[in-house]
């Protein structure tokens, strides 16, 4: 899905005359489609590994999680700063970095074995939601690109 919107990306960019915004949007663009790609590889273990996961397990993957969701918010903050984001854009933006922000909080198992079960048993749910969030942004952002590019 990371390479549609580059390819998208890359359209729009021949088409129009190359500019440091445009450069700037593109690399932010690519940087937060393969943040993304990554948090989906770490929600797809995680889901994979939830029935029969042990506490470390859960622990490990929810931690793992954690860290992507964490730096797909830092990459989807820079985007966020690119001057020339549609509304629609920005709103799904905005509403990704919120469900980034609640996997940060969802998915704290603190200390020792504390939340472990609590976040296995909540998992299929919050992962689903964060999927959905993801696809969302992806949607807008190839819309984005299409819109953009007729200009």
């Amino acid at each position: 899905m990371a390479g549609a919107l580059v390819v998208l990306w890359a359209v729009l960019i021949a088409q129009a005359p190359d500019t440091a915004a445009q450069a700037r949007f593109a690399a932010a663009i690519q940087r937060v489609g393969d943040s993304l790609t990554a948090l989906e590889g770490a929600a797809a273990m995680f889901q994979a590994d939830l029935v029969n996961a042990s506490p470390d397990l859960v622990i490990s993957r929810a931690a793992r999680l954690r860290q992507r969701c964490n730096g797909a918010r830092r990459e989807a903050g820079r985007l966020d700063s690119v001057p020339g984001v549609g509304a629609r854009l920005r709103r799904e933006l905005a509403a990704l970095r919120a469900e980034l922000a609640r996997c940060d909080r969802e998915f704290a198992t603190g200390p020792w074995y504390q939340g472990a079960d609590s976040v296995k048993a909540w998992a299929p749910y919050r992962l689903t939601r964060l999927g959905d969030a993801v696809r969302r942004f992806r949607l807008a952002a190839q819309a984005f690109m299409r819109e953009a590019s007729l200009r």
